[in-house]
């Protein structure tokens, strides 16, 4: 579950510019690096109520983006082997690496005469020889293709492709789960204040709890204060 406070310093994060340590964040919730753990991540915990939503601004219009909308037609994980010169390789969909992205990542591991390589860092993929990527692209390719017909957000005529980019995959990060640092403070000041929250109590309940509770709080206030008057 991504709680309260995984938002706010998600929030904090985005608004400081601090992205390496927001994708650290965002590896740590998702415990993977891989591109399309964490997209899949993305979605199914920014939409864990029916009525969940994102909103925003498209050419002056108020947008609303919805599960269905939202990072569409991802496809699953799926590793394959193909075998060239006695040598096996194993591609999938590629990781973060070093906070960077590459279709190389696309190549997980070599096999030969029983040995198996892992390429794990920036230096490893570095270590690939020109003619070996020239031969597996065909195989790389066809993973891109994919991760291409990925829409961020597909509302009507109102769409978002995505693409093998570091800095895209922020902003899908951003349109998920930033909001405004300040504001969410506020709300969590507020129900400290009035309804004797503790700092934890953020950290169990996921935003969508929390609105509920501002909610009901701010109600009872007023029903409260009408009383009284």
């Amino acid at each position: 579950m991504v709680s309260y406070n995984d938002i706010t310093k998600l929030t904090f994060l985005y608004e400081n510019k601090l992205h390496n340590k927001l994708l650290d964040y965002i590896f740590n919730l998702c415990g993977s690096t891989n591109i399309l753990d964490i997209l899949h991540f993305i979605k199914q915990e920014r939409f864990v109520e029916t009525e969940s939503n994102i909103k925003i601004n498209y050419d002056n219009k108020e947008v609303i983006i919805f599960k269905e909308n939202f990072l569409t037609d991802l496809p699953e994980k799926e590793t394959r082997a193909y075998t060239y010169n006695d040598f096996e390789y194993f591609i999938d969909y590629p990781d973060i690496i070093n906070y960077t992205c590459s279709s190389a990542y696309c190549i997980k591991k070599i096999k030969y005469c029983g040995e198996e390589y892992v390429f794990n860092t920036v230096e490893d993929y570095n270590r690939i020889p020109v003619k070996m990527y020239s031969d597996l692209k065909p195989h790389v390719d066809e993973y891109l293709e994919a991760l291409t017909n990925v829409k961020i957000y597909n509302v009507g005529n109102v769409q978002r492709g995505f693409f093998l980019n570091i800095d895209l995959i922020i902003n899908v990060i951003y349109l998920a789960f930033v909001t405004s640092y300040k504001h969410l403070v506020q709300e969590q000041l507020f129900l400290m204040k009035e309804f004797n929250f503790t700092y934890e109590s953020f950290s169990k309940l996921s935003p969508h709890e929390i609105a509920h509770y501002i909610k009901a709080g701010i109600k009872n206030i007023n029903e409260r204060n009408n009383s009284e008057t």
